[in-house]
């Protein structure tokens, strides 16, 4: 799998494990639960977590590197809070959060810059992004060597 791979997984386990959402690597939802999925927002079901990884920036010589995840949620129909019950939780398991290691990647530390609300969409289910920063140790290149070496 990829770095990517490793870190999106690894964050949706955390939510999942939290009994917050519902991680079906497939995509396959029932409609009464909460879904999540990696980049894209569906149609269904209605309570929905997406997440997006984008690299920020990589250290030339180590293996180290800056990633921000965006966590976007979106609520059921006619219930403005309900986002907010679904992202409020996540900030208390994400932000602050040290020494994660997710398949190849190890989360140093992460928090939360910024939680921006994004209205309602035409089902009038209301949104919400939550941007979370990473200070993450990446797998060793022939270019940025092992951890240890530096």
């Amino acid at each position: 799998m990829s770095t990517t791979g490793d870190l999106v997984d690894g964050i949706a386990g955390i939510i999942f494990a939290a009994g917050l959402a519902t991680f079906n690597p497939n995509g396959v939802y029932q409609s009464n639960q909460t879904g999540i999925f990696e980049k894209i927002m569906p149609a269904a079901p209605d309570r929905v977590i997406t997440l997006t990884a984008v690299y920020q920036g990589d250290d030339v010589t180590m293996p180290l590197g800056q990633v921000m995840v965006q966590v976007r949620g979106r609520g059921v129909p006619n219930k403005p809070r309900d986002v907010d019950d679904l992202l409020d939780p996540i900030f208390n398991i994400l932000h602050g959060a040290t020494y994660l290691t997710f398949g190849s990647v190890t989360v140093i530390q992460m928090n939360r810059r910024v939680s921006t609300p994004m209205g309602m969409d035409d089902s009038k289910r209301w949104e919400r992004v939550d941007q979370y920063y990473l200070d993450v140790d990446f797998p060793a290149t022939t270019n940025r060597p092992a951890q240890g070496s530096w």
